[in-house]
């Protein structure tokens, strides 16, 4: 049911703009993603080649021919796992570069020695990380064919509204991220060094054959007449009668099987890296973005916009005066106060509450609209005054196979979006 529409002043409309029809809206949509490169199926079998891969993975014991330092290669594996499972949902260009590199560490480190179920959970990971790059791939595709659809509906371009103000997203996202990253750089520094004095007073030391005669956190061992107390981090490697070798410099002891562990750094590193490099590259996205969307003209399409009862802003087709449709949801703020009249499309009531207006309103789009990226609209408040609007959050589409599954899903009501 088609409802009335609170127009737009058509001073606020650029010249020549045209309507974003439902016949073109309905190409944007089928031009988005297939449903296969969804990260609702690439996670999950990730997630489960990696957890198999843990619970068949051998754990070797210590021994002085296989020392048990710091695992950078195993640090490596963890961190590229883990970031994957997030960056297969939100950052997609993340996913080009880390899945061959997880790749090929575990085809020249894993799969050589493996066998048996341990063998198959690797193929499992590479299968795995095979079709998360694929399904990335498409969803940067994806925008890159709707973004190329929109521009083409516009047609002309036309310069950005004004008053507008800075596009600051990405920002915050972008010096949290530097921070992070130099955090775990910094982590890095004492592991290295830390690795290496171990090594140079394991150089000088002396090495003693004792036989362990009480295994523990505190090993007790025996060597000839001595009986010396010596840390260790895995007490199961060593039963009651085996024979290790200590190295021992003035009042300094350890094992020559256990050098140095920097796990604490290498947990560090982890918990500040990973989060840094995602924000790290968000922010640059948003920044990128931003900087093209500033560098007007930019595509201008007439469309229809509501808000939701949480804010967002939903955008129809020019023609889909009843809602049946909308094509993506983005948050969006006032981009300056207007001469007069309220700022946005918000109305406060007595107790400060917002009221949102949910009216249908007509608008235009600045920019070509994508998963992800940044737009500018101009719409009208309540008492229908122009304000101008832009994104603080990425554009974020509906996701469907087709037009058909997304156009049906649409009609069933607006709590359906995401």
């Amino acid at each position: 049911m088609s409802e009335t529409v609170v127009p737009i002043p058509s001073g606020s409309v650029p010249e020549g703009a045209p309507a974003w029809s439902s016949a073109d809206a309905a190409l944007w949509a089928e031009a988005g993603p297939a449903s296969w490169a969804r990260a609702v199926w690439s996670v999950p079998a990730l997630l489960a080649a990696v957890v198999w891969v843990i619970a068949e993975a051998p754990v070797p014991p210590c021994t002085d021919a296989a020392p048990c330092g710091p695992d950078w290669v195993g640090l490596a594996e963890v961190g590229l796992s883990a970031g994957l499972l997030y960056w297969l949902v939100r950052l997609p260009e993340l996913v080009w570069g880390a899945a061959p590199v997880l790749a090929g560490v575990v085809v020249w480190v894993e799969v050589p020695d493996a066998e048996g179920a341990y063998l198959a959970a690797n193929l499992a990971v590479l299968a795995a990380l095979a079709f998360g790059w694929a399904g990335a791939r498409e969803r940067v595709a994806a925008r890159s064919r709707q973004r190329g659809l929109a521009e083409r509906a516009a047609g002309t371009r036309h310069p950005l509204p004004e008053p507008l103000g800075p596009l600051s997203r990405g920002r915050l996202a972008l010096g949290a991220g530097l921070v992070l990253c130099a955090v775990a750089v910094g982590a890095v520094l004492p592991a290295l060094s830390g690795v290496r004095a171990d090594e140079r007073r394991a150089e000088r030391a002396t090495r003693i054959t004792a036989e362990v005669v009480d295994p523990g956190e505190e090993t007790v061992v025996r060597a000839g007449e001595r009986r010396l107390n010596v840390e260790t981090g895995y007490p199961e490697d060593y039963p009651v009668g085996s024979t290790v070798t200590v190295l021992e410099d003035g009042d300094w002891r350890r094992l020559a099987s256990e050098p140095y562990d920097a796990f604490d750094w290498q947990l560090l590193l982890l918990v500040t890296g990973l989060p840094g490099l995602s924000l790290l590259t968000a922010g640059v996205l948003a920044r990128r973005r931003a900087g093209a969307l500033r560098r007007a003209p930019v595509p201008a399409l007439r469309v229809l916009e509501h808000v939701d009862g949480r804010g967002v802003t939903w955008v129809h087709a020019a023609d889909d005066t009843s809602r049946r449709a909308p094509l993506f949801g983005c948050p969006t703020v006032a981009a300056a106060p207007p001469d007069d009249g309220p700022v946005t499309n918000v109305e406060h009531v007595v107790d400060q509450r917002p009221v949102l207006d949910r009216r249908l309103h007509e608008a235009v789009l600045f920019g070509a609209p994508y998963d992800g990226g940044e737009l500018v609209v101009v719409t009208t408040d309540r008492d229908g005054y122009p304000v101008v609007t832009h994104t603080v959050r990425p554009v974020r589409a509906h996701r469907s196979g087709g037009w058909s599954w997304w156009r049906s899903t649409a009609a069933k009501g607006f709590e359906l979006a995401p």
